[in-house]
């Protein structure tokens, strides 16, 4: 029997669940300090080199202040990841209009979204994981929580609303959730991974984006 992607028996305690039980105000300054210290850090010495002693240092505040914020390395990274998604596209806060037109609702999201993940800090934090992942596994859930299951959970509850109003064919709306997002993705997303292409132009992502989505429609026209 297949797994939804939001299955809880895949996963740990999500990093993200654990900082919006420490933080539910804006960020402090100091707690800005320290994200943007332990980014920095990461981007520069990968995940296993770097320390909370050394994020601490670089933050210019102790340690104690530190896990006063955050409870472990894993969840400075997941507020990174959600950092730089919400700074460059404001993934964190979408709500997707129930309402809106299928087109122009997919065509804003993708917009959003491709420039993010072919960004080059979200391509040397992809990286990361990768190389990492293997000795650290919480490196590896914290980045499935914080990347493919916050989009699922962004996207997937207005296409269930879609199929709901019959505009769209989508009985399984997690699993178009992930459809749509690797539509997307492929092959901007591995062309950037691999190195093959330094830099995505404003065009390439308009045309693709514009292709991805008359396609992801066009599977899910109501029969």
């Amino acid at each position: 029997m297949s797994q939804s992607i939001t299955d809880d028996s895949l996963l740990t305690e999500s990093p993200e669940e654990a900082l919006k039980t420490k933080a539910q105000d804006a960020p402090s300054p100091k707690q800005q300090a320290i994200v943007a210290a332990a980014a920095e850090l990461f981007l520069h010495q990968g995940y296993g080199a770097v320390s909370m002693d050394a994020i601490a240092a670089k933050a210019e505040v102790s340690k104690r202040t530190v896990y006063s914020h955050f409870p472990g390395k894993d969840a400075l990274f997941a507020a990174v990841m959600m950092d730089h998604c919400d700074s460059v596209a404001g993934i964190g806060h979408l709500e997707l209009d129930p309402s809106g037109d299928p087109h122009d609702v997919l065509t804003d999201l993708g917009c959003r979204f491709l420039p993010l993940v072919t960004s080059a800090e979200a391509v040397a934090l992809f990286r990361i994981v990768v190389a990492e992942a293997g000795r650290f596994p919480e490196l590896g859930q914290t980045f499935f929580h914080c990347g493919p299951l916050r989009w699922v959970a962004t996207v997937a509850p207005y296409l269930a609303d879609q199929h709901r109003q019959g505009r769209l064919e989508l009985p399984d709306a997690e699993a178009a959730a992930v459809q749509f997002m690797n539509m997307l993705k492929d092959p901007l997303h591995m062309r950037s991974i691999l190195g093959v292409q330094q830099q995505v132009t404003e065009a390439e992502i308009e045309v693709h984006v514009r292709r991805s989505v008359e396609d992801f429609l066009k599977l899910h026209q109501p029969r």
